[in-house]
């Protein structure tokens, strides 16, 4: 796919890049082969411990006498458009940067980012997380690397599934059969009680159901994106989906902000199960931790594997940083054993070196299970124009037309059309 500048061409679009200034040449900027110099770092807040931050600085320092690697916390309200504006720029651009895994693509189509596939096998080759690899490669040229995932998981209670006599899931009819089960049971004679609590907004646990089926929102070929989900293997996910939704489910669509805490009906005694990322389990009830078990959202077949979505982070070398073989020996630091295990241990993230995921603190989530999730992970199409439909809410708005019980083939041919148009825009 060639490179292109990427014009926003819609009012709604705070997560679209257009990266005034960054020009479709070789993504390299000034010669890079000064000996000594001072790198800027930027890291997301709450992404990176205080204490994996200072072995950074302190390390590079050592290993690079008369240089200086200084790490500036971003927040994350209105990255884009400050990614946007500083990578634009050689006076402020940072040299490093860590960008959200399905905004990478975006950033390397107009140019913001170095190619930095002579790197990989030094940080870790085939043990990076597989798909936030592929979100950053282009044309063959591989434009960042993993830095950190979250994982998503099934919480479910194991005393009620016991008592409703339903065997924990293996397929996905499963989970849509257990959660119809356990609800037609409500062992604890619950008012109002689900099967699961499965709400609409919560998009990137929905999108496994997808990639579980070998589905996913588009697909190119032949140098044009195709929507994907007029397919028997779309449509069989949005099948379940909606099943479970009209038979047993809680809070389909539901706002964000509810959305966001789905421990509270589970808390509450409201539904016997709930997908989440993993660090829902510092938020169950501790009378609960005993009986709540934990899965990787199962897969389509029995002894298939599932393909869950992963967010987070991928981290890269600016283009128009002047200081491109100093920010590529940072680089090497950032995905070592030392700074990958220190981030695992400290904020509990999947490392993007998943070689390291044992690091990762015990809770209801096993390490090991974490560490599978993101070896088999998937992610959205890895198309320039994907932050567009996001920021339109396309996959929203899919799911809630499937939630609402319109035409599963009505729905994938609207949506799709939507999906194609604004993947193959200028």
């Amino acid at each position: 796919m060639a490179r292109r500048t990427l014009i926003a061409a819609t009012a709604s679009l705070a997560a679209v890049l257009a990266v005034t200034g960054c020009s479709s040449g070789s993504g390299n900027a000034g010669d890079g082969d000064a000996e000594s110099g001072d790198l800027r770092v930027w890291l997301m807040q709450d992404s990176v411990s205080d204490d994996a931050v200072a072995w950074l600085e302190e390390e590079f320092a050592a290993q690079n006498p008369g240089s200086t690697l200084t790490v500036e916390m971003q927040p994350w309200d209105d990255i884009v458009s400050r990614l946007q504006t500083s990578l634009a720029s050689a006076s402020e651009t940072p040299d490093i940067v860590e960008i959200g895994n399905t905004k990478t693509a975006t950033f390397a189509n107009v140019g913001a980012l170095a190619d930095i596939s002579d790197l990989y096998d030094e940080v870790g080759g085939d043990d990076l997380i597989p798909s936030f690899v592929d979100q950053a490669t282009l044309d063959g040229k591989t434009y960042a690397y993993p830095l950190y995932a979250g994982t998503s998981v099934v919480f479910y209670r194991t005393d009620l599934l016991e008592k409703a006599g339903v065997e924990a899931p293996e397929t996905l009819d499963d989970l849509v059969a257990a959660a119809a089960a356990v609800q037609k049971a409500n062992p604890d004679g619950v008012d109002g009680f689900k099967g699961m609590y499965f709400p609409v907004v919560d998009v990137h646990g929905l999108e496994g159901w997808l990639f579980s089926h070998d589905a996913n929102y588009a697909e190119e070929k032949d140098g044009a994106w195709v929507s994907g989900l007029d397919t028997p293997e779309a449509k069989a996910a949005l099948t379940q989906m909606q099943t479970l939704w009209q038979d047993s489910s809680l809070g389909a669509l539901d706002a964000k902000e509810t959305a966001g805490n789905p421990w509270v009906p589970y808390n509450n005694g409201e539904v016997a199960m709930f997908s989440y990322r993993v660090f829902a389990q510092d938020s169950i009830a501790p009378e609960l931790a005993d009986v709540s078990g934990v899965m990787a959202l199962p897969p389509a077949e029995a002894g298939g594997e599932s393909h869950q979505f992963l967010g987070g982070s991928n981290v890269g070398i600016a283009a128009k940083s002047s200081q491109q073989e100093l920010a590529k020996k940072a680089m090497k630091l950032i995905l070592s054993e030392d700074f990958m295990t220190q981030l695992a241990e400290d904020s509990g993230w999947v490392p993007g070196n998943t070689t390291f995921a044992s690091a990762i603190p015990d809770g209801i989530v096993p390490a090991e299970l974490q560490q599978q999730i993101a070896d088999t992970s998937r992610l959205t199409p890895a198309a320039p124009n994907w932050a567009i439909v996001e920021g339109n809410n396309i996959p929203v708005d899919l799911y809630s037309a499937i939630a609402k019980g319109e035409d599963i083939d009505e729905v994938v041919a609207r949506i799709g059309a939507k999906i194609e148009d604004t993947l193959n825009a200028d």
